[in-house]
């Protein structure tokens, strides 16, 4: 029953639970949506391992005290989304684009019911040692012109739904369920 009931809430799936945890608190703190955020006008700065480790030391900071002072709870989802994820809207009513930069030694990574503009979608994204997985369910809303890449590997082929793409990028309208494989290589 209970799972049920949370199957329907924004969520995250880390091999962090510090992190887990503090991602429900900020969803619940603003409002109960995990959103896409625009593109910046001026490029943030680029996600890195320092950036990570920050991310994942205010999570576990966040699970030590467990207080609302702790985190800026928009902030904060704003960084496991656009900066974890990597995942971020280009431009008004524009494309999403997803270029995942999971740490080192995560195999897996999932969200629950982002939203897009109008879009809720789940993203499920799977590392391995030749490829990255990432697979886009859009579960309710418009299709959204999406891209996706890697932010941190050479990509020297993609699929889409099994079928061989051209160039290191996936684009594509995302439309119900999506499977991209990048695999990495010259």
């Amino acid at each position: 029953m209970a799972e049920r009931a949370t199957r329907h809430l924004p969520s995250v799936d880390s091999p962090v639970q510090a992190l887990d945890q503090a991602t429900a608190w900020a969803i619940r703190r603003t409002g109960g949506h995990l959103r896409v955020d625009p593109a910046r006008a001026i490029n943030p700065k680029p996600w890195d391992e320092a950036g990570t480790e920050e991310l994942l030391e205010d999570a576990r900071r966040w699970e030590r005290v467990r207080g609302n002072d702790v985190l800026d709870a928009t902030d904060f989802l704003s960084r496991v989304v656009g900066g974890l994820l990597g995942i971020r809207l280009d431009g008004i009513g524009g494309r999403l684009e997803v270029f995942p930069a999971l740490p080192e030694g995560w195999r897996q990574f999932s969200a629950r019911r982002l939203r897009a503009h109008r879009t809720l979608f789940d993203v499920d994204i799977r590392a391995r040692a030749e490829w990255l997985t990432v697979k886009l369910a859009v579960r309710f809303g418009p299709p959204v012109p999406t891209i996706v890449g890697s932010k941190i590997a050479n990509v020297s082929r993609v699929s889409v739904d099994e079928v061989p793409m051209v160039g290191p990028r996936a684009i594509l309208t995302a439309s119900e369920e999506h499977e991209v494989v990048l695999y990495y290589g010259e």
